[in-house]
């Protein structure tokens, strides 16, 4: 009971277009296999809130990369993912406190909403010597 657990289903494909080109595309799914543990030690945010429960599913993440081998001894790798909020992750942000003026009591705070997607790029430039 106390490890919520992660369940993570991942599909992805890797190709090769052209000589000295890899590319790569995934999509993944996360959810926690048990919310029993969250929801007992966030039980007065949940009461708060007046939320019944932590949903299981987490986010989904779209990706991708692009490796371009320009000879043995260098290469660009370009790659990026975004990762699309769900229901739990929707919940646990609720139970955030995102009044920026911080006065108040919890049940009077702005709740946080979670629902901007995660952005993810990056340029490498590898050479072996």
């Amino acid at each position: 009971m106390g490890n919520p657990g992660t369940l993570l289903l991942p599909i992805g494909i890797r190709v090769f277009p052209l000589k000295g080109y890899e590319v790569n595309a995934w999509y993944m799914y996360r959810m926690m296999m048990d919310t029993r543990a969250l929801e007992i030690a966030f039980a007065p945010e949940l009461a708060a809130r007046r939320i019944s429960g932590i949903r299981k599913a987490e986010y989904q993440e779209i990706g991708g990369s692009v490796l371009w081998t320009l000879n043995p001894n260098f290469d660009i790798r370009l790659s990026g993912n975004v990762a699309i909020p769900l229901g739990g992750y929707y919940d646990l942000a609720h139970l955030a406190n995102c009044n920026a003026g911080g006065a108040g009591t919890y049940a009077n705070s702005a709740r946080c909403g979670g629902t901007d997607p995660a952005l993810h790029a990056e340029a490498r430039l590898r050479a072996r010597f």
